[in-house]
């Protein structure tokens, strides 16, 4: 149901996807010349804040704040019927198909769709015919589809990709998610699935470290042992050590014979070895 709503009624409540002000000032001046596209998705909640915002925001967060800046006091949406979790599935699957979406958050939002839907209605099996009870089905999936084979042809990757997202969206501890955001690296997928694949403490003093040092590179070289040169064969080393004696004075010689408890001193054969290497 299509409704002109004051927004001072709409709650907005945790939401999978943190608002980017920037983004939303880009909506702004497009609404500005454009007007709203898109309604923004509302359930009805009047018991919310005792009535005070008897809905709460679905999907569209960057629109309604967008809205918000241009100073809009009201703003058209689309009512639906459904509860906390089936509006978590909505919210999630309106922005899983976004061409915005970086690696990080597609990720985080392909195992959160996942983990919602199952707890909800069950967990899915490969190849089986389960059928649901959600409200809102066209917007998540068709009934009997395999999810992971739903989400490779809505974003249209193949099963590689997917596996790839999946790890992450699986491995990445949440504080390392967290201090990730808002860098270059939430849309690097390779370096994603590097850190995915690191023990859990380690992904965990990487969070901590980046409070500090905002380079991902250099805190992943932090405590990095060098690289061990190759061994040298004995042969090479004695070659070296002959040089260097050959290049040595009198004087280094002695002492260097005198470190190693081999002073020529009132010995014949060292004094015969110091004549021939002079």
């Amino acid at each position: 149901m299509l409704k002109t709503l004051p927004i001072s009624s709409i709650l907005v409540a945790d939401r999978a996807r943190p608002v980017d002000l920037d983004h939303a000032a880009a909506i702004a001046g497009s609404m500005v010349d454009r007007g709203l596209i898109n309604p923004v998705t509302v359930r009805a909640t009047p018991a919310a804040q005792g009535g005070k915002t008897p809905y709460t925001l679905v999907a569209g967060g960057h629109r309604l704040e967008a809205a918000r800046m241009n100073g809009w006091e009201e703003i058209e949406a689309v009512v639906v019927t459904a509860d906390a979790a089936e509006a978590q599935l909505i919210e999630i699957s309106e922005n899983l198909f976004r061409n915005d979406l970086s690696a990080l958050d597609r990720a985080i939002f392909v195992m959160k769709f996942r983990e919602i839907y199952e707890d909800k209605h069950g967990k899915i099996e490969r190849g089986g015919d389960q059928k649901s009870n959600c409200n809102d089905c066209s917007l998540i999936f068709a009934p009997g589809k395999e999810l992971s084979q739903r989400v490779q042809e809505r974003l249209g990757f193949g099963e590689r990709t997917y596996f790839n997202v999946t790890k992450i969206g699986q491995k990445l501890h949440p504080m390392l998610r967290s201090s990730l955001r808002g860098t270059p690296y939430e849309n690097d997928q390779k370096q994603l699935l590097k850190l995915a694949g690191l023990p859990e403490a380690e992904q965990t003093g990487i969070a901590a470290a980046l409070k500090f040092e905002p380079d991902l590179k250099k805190v992943m070289a932090m405590d990095k042992p060098a690289k061990a040169t190759a061994d040298e064969s004995q042969a090479t080393i004695l070659k070296k050590l002959i040089a260097a004696w050959e290049k040595a004075s009198d004087e280094t010689r002695n002492e260097f014979l005198e470190h190693m408890g081999l002073s020529d001193r009132g010995d014949p054969l060292m004094r015969e070895i110091m004549e021939d290497a002079a």
